[in-house]
């Protein structure tokens, strides 16, 4: 397992992944779009500066969520019967809420605002990152994982996984093993073992 904190910050810029895929395509002009007579003078402008930024943000994004699939460091455990667990749809739909401060009031063009923007998205990852709270992720659950707070998981207080309630409870109660992937301190994704 990396480090606990830069892997909390990674998971938290990837669940932004929607919000860089529409700032990056939302202030393009369509119609002015002229490959041919493009020159490095323009790259230098804080517009297309930015627009770089959002594509690191995206490649990052998309390298992480493949790591995501792939679980590195996962082990292969039963999940214990004393394990209770239930959904956390309404956090992430709280999170999902602080997508809309930006769409709002971002304007490319404007310094400020960007500048602005920015901050809040800063102060946001602090926020998530200093309370353990990066499984809120929308992105997880655009693949179809779904967050269950836990208890009677040794060292986990949430676990992501495609499993639905319902599997997640027979799972338990026959025995099956499954994969876990610790994400981070306390957040595990299990998936079955094949």
């Amino acid at each position: 397992m990396r480090n606990d904190y830069l892997s909390k910050w990674l998971l938290f810029i990837t669940s932004y992944l929607p919000l860089y895929l529409w700032l990056l395509f939302s202030g393009v002009d369509y119609s002015h779009l002229d490959f041919l007579n493009y020159n490095l003078e323009r790259l230098k402008s804080f517009p297309n500066i930015f627009r770089m930024i959002l594509v690191i943000l995206v490649v990052v994004s998309i390298v992480e969520i493949i790591k995501l699939f792939i679980g590195s460091g996962s082990e292969v455990k039963r999940l214990p019967v004393e394990m209770e667990i239930s959904p956390e749809s309404d956090s992430l739909m709280n999170y999902v809420v602080t997508y809309f401060t930006p769409l709002i009031s971002f304007d490319l063009h404007d310094a400020k605002s960007v500048i602005m923007n920015v901050l809040l998205f800063l102060l946001i990852g602090l926020m998530y990152v200093g309370s353990s709270a990066t499984y809120l992720n929308p992105v997880l659950g655009i693949f179809g994982f779904k967050i269950f707070g836990v208890s009677g998981f040794p060292h986990a207080h949430h676990i992501i996984s495609s499993f639905s309630f319902d599997e997640i409870e027979t799972i338990k109660n026959r025995g099956d093993e499954v994969i876990r992937y610790r994400l981070g301190d306390g957040i595990y994704v299990i998936k079955l073992k094949k």
